[in-house]
Order: structure tokens, then C-alpha cells, then sequence
């Protein structure tokens, strides 16, 4: 069976690869690619009117020779996103036609899983290495699997320090791993939260103040992010090994305010089993709960529709005002001299504060970089709150670090809410079940 899925994958690679190398150079130089595999290439309009290029833009691209640069990135970064995609394609073909030498080949990929960017990237380095697209767009939390079949190729050698320094704190801690500079985030994620300035005259910042008022809040509290934000808050860290005291301490804290917020109806049964920030938007959308910790991305979205809702911190068990922080990194895999610094010079123009910050505005999204975000954000009251999280935001751990304890949150968090098991028991279990 093996075999045969190699024999597929083969066949599948060969004809992508195909596809890519059907598009002729001769085209007019503000015509970008976007593919959507299985199916053949679509041209992006070749009516977008250019984004005038960056003043900060100084790479420059030394071989004249032709080279269709091929990019593997998931839906909500292609031409064609339902946000942001034309400005981006816009962008594109402005780069074209200033490097008309260069051009692009977006390729669609799902974000995650079976067939997502990583696991295809896995594989067709195992099988074929030398069909690997020039660079991609993947989660920060999947960069270590990259990393360790050493597929990322450095950023430094043509990109100028200042692209680095100018990233938040937590995007520079992500660019690098191993003192080297490895990807460069181009936006953030993160949650925080949303409360109805009608209904909360003053949001809690504590656990004692959520519990104290006893004012609805939604969140996700079977969600691995929302438990890990407050395991990571509380001085815990992903080394049960090392620290099984505080770790089962930290765990049954949270366990505890769980059952409390339960107890007291601020957690009612709905939001009790929701296992995503992406569920609980509709609820506070919708009047049923006055407060709900949400994803950026999505109050981004829908913050016209609401007229009443301000954004705060999310209560943190001491009042400290911090986020969880993710990303999205463009990363470089070919080793080929004269397409790395075509990489780098498209790199560059994408990740320029003007063109940046024009599409992160337009696709909903947090540049990772300042200069960006102050170009993208609004109103200043609440670039304000995001860009204070941001400065001390906590780097999410990669999934794989993360594995071990999801399940053994999940089963821990379903048997207080539901009243099996007490705070206590269930935290010894939990560490029991992680450090096994």
C-alpha cells in the first residue's frame, strides 16, 4: 500500500510540476499565477492597477536570466483570498512588472494535516527532493518539523537587519531558531477579549473578578490554546519532567476556576464544550454573552458589526496582561544561488512596511512587523491594546511539543465540567498520563 501511495504521490508531483512549467515566460510581466491544485493554473487579472514599490526595498537581483518562482501557501495568502486577495495580487503583479525577470507561481495548499503544506512538503522532500517549491507560507508551530529535516534555508544573507528588528518580540523569537534566521513571520495571531461596553462597565482582569461578578463569558474551555494561554501564564512550562510539582499545581488551579466559573453559570453549557476561539464570535455576535474571548482575526472580521464591543486582556489568573502568540513565516527551501535571491528580493517587497501593511489591513490579520501594524491597525485605542500583548506576548509551542498534553487537558477539563472527577484528582491524573 506504501508503494502504491508513493507511485501516487510520484505521479501527482510530476504533473504539478508540469503544470508549473507550462506558463510561458513571454507573458506580460503584470500577469501573476495562482494554482489551486489539482487544477490547472488561473491567471490573476491582468487589469490591477500597481502598488507603487517600497522606498525601503534595496535587495537587488544580479542573474538577468528568467526564473518562475513557485510558492506553496495556504487559501487566506493567495491572489485569490476572499480578503486581501486582490490587493495582494495587485502587489504582484507591481513586482512583476519592476523585476520583469521574475515571476510568480502561487500554489493553494491546505493549512493543516493530510495534504496540508507541511505534510506535502515532508513527503516530496523524502521522495523528490528537487521538486520542492522556492519557498512557502506555514505555521510557526509547524516550522520545527521543517527544521529538522533541515529544509529552511537562511534569510540573513540578503535581507537587511533592520526586516529583523523591526518584528515584535515574540516574531523575532519565532524568525530564529538555533541563533539562525531561519523564516521571517509576516503576521500574528493571538486572542483576546471582547466585551459589551453596554452590559460591562469595566471588564475583569483577574479570575477573582470573573467569579466575583459572575457576568457570562464565553470562551473555549475545552480549547488546548485556551488552556495552554493560562498554563503558560502561570509560570508553567511544557517539561512535566522537570517540574511535575508546579505543573500539577498550575493544572489544578485551572481546573478550579473552570469548575467555579461553571458552578456560578459563567460558563454556561454551551461554551463549556467549545473546542475553538473560532465558536464563541457567534455568541457575543448574537447578545447571548456580554463577554467571549475571541481570536483577533475573526473580531477583525466582524468589528462593524458590532458598535458597543471593546477589546480588553484576557483575565489572567493574576491580572497580568499578555497573549498567546502564533504565527505565519515565509519560508525559503531551494539552494539554487540565483533563486534564493530571487526569493529574498520578493520576500523583501512583500514583507515592506507599505505593501505589508496595505494587505494585512485588507485581509484582516496582524502584521508581524511595527512599522506594519501601525499602518494596518485602528482605532489608536485599540492598536494600543494589541500592541501592548504583542510586546509581552508568549510564543506558542509547536504542536508537536503541544501533543502530549492536549489529550490529557481535554480528558482532565471534560471531567470537572461535567462533575466526574474534583479539580484535585483530575490534575494528578493529567500529569500522570502526560509524564508516563
Amino acid at each position: 500500500m506504501r508503494a502504491w501511495n508513493r507511485v501516487w504521490l510520484v505521479g501527482i508531483v510530476l504533473w504539478l510540476a508540469a503544470c508549473g512549467a507550462a506558463k510561458s515566460t513571454s507573458q506580460p510581466p503584470a500577469a501573476a499565477t495562482f494554482i489551486e491544485t489539482p487544477t490547472p493554473s488561473i491567471p490573476v487579472s491582468t487589469a490591477l492597477s500597481p502598488t507603487p514599490p517600497s522606498p525601503t526595498r534595496t535587495a537587488s537581483l544580479i542573474s538577468d536570466a528568467p526564473i518562475t518562482l513557485t510558492l506553496w501557501v495556504p487559501e487566506d495568502f493567495a491572489p485569490g483570498a476572499e480578503r486581501g486577495g486582490d490587493v495582494l495580487a495587485s502587489q504582484i503583479a507591481a513586482f512583476e512588472s519592476e523585476h520583469p525577470n521574475i515571476q510568480l507561481n502561487y500554489v493553494l495548499k491546505a493549512s493543516y494535516g493530510k495534504g496540508g503544506i507541511v505534510d506535502w512538503l515532508t513527503q516530496i522532500h523524502e521522495l523528490m527532493p528537487e521538486r520542492l517549491p522556492d519557498a512557502a507560507i506555514v505555521d510557526s508551530r509547524e516550522l520545527d518539523v521543517l527544521d529538522a529535516q533541515e529544509l529552511l534555508k537562511p534569510l540573513n544573507r540578503d535581507l537587511p537587519s533592520g526586516t529583523y528588528w523591526d518584528l515584535f518580540s515574540p516574531a523575532q523569537t519565532i524568525a530564529k531558531r538555533q541563533g539562525k534566521w531561519l523564516d521571517q513571520p509576516l503576521v500574528l495571531e493571538t486572542e483576546h477579549l471582547v466585551y459589551d461596553s453596554h452590559r460591562v462597565p469595566v471588564p475583569p482582569t483577574t479570575w477573582d473578578e470573573v467569579l466575583g461578578d459572575k457576568t457570562g463569558f464565553a470562551f473555549a474551555a475545552d480549547s488546548t490554546d485556551t488552556f495552554l494561554f493560562h498554563y503558560l501564564e502561570s509560570g508553567s512550562a511544557l517539561s512535566a519532567t522537570q517540574q511535575p510539582t508546579q505543573n500539577t499545581s498550575v493544572t489544578q488551579s485551572i481546573l478550579d476556576y473552570y469548575q467555579r466559573a461553571r458552578a456560578n453559570g459563567i460558563l454556561n453549557e454551551t461554551t463549556a464544550g467549545l473546542q475553538s476561539a473560532r465558536d464563541v464570535l457567534p455568541l457575543f455576535l448574537n447578545g447571548q454573552t456580554p463577554m467571549a474571548q475571541v481570536r483577533v482575526r475573526d473580531y477583525l472580521v466582524e468589528r462593524a458589526r458590532l458598535p458597543n464591543a471593546v477589546a480588553a486582556a484576557i483575565p489572567t489568573r493574576d491580572g497580568r496582561a499578555t497573549a498567546l502568540v502564533s504565527g505565519w513565516s515565509f519560508v525559503m527551501f531551494t539552494a539554487d544561488e540565483a533563486r534564493q535571491r530571487a526569493v529574498l528580493n520578493y520576500l523583501e517587497w512583500l514583507s515592506a512596511p507599505d505593501h505589508l501593511g496595505e494587505w494585512a489591513s485588507a485581509a484582516k490579520m496582524i502584521p508581524a512587523s511595527k512599522s506594519a501594524f501601525a499602518q494596518a491597525i485602528e482605532p489608536q485605542a485599540y492598536a494600543d491594546l494589541l500592541w501592548s500583548l504583542l510586546q509581552s506576548g508568549i510564543v506558542a509551542p509547536s504542536f508537536q511539543e503541544q501533543a502530549p498534553y492536549a489529550d490529557a487537558w481535554h480528558a482532565a477539563v471534560q471531567a470537572v465540567l461535567n462533575g466526574q472527577l474534583s479539580p484535585e484528582d483530575a490534575a494528578f491524573r493529567a500529569v500522570q498520563a502526560i509524564t508516563q
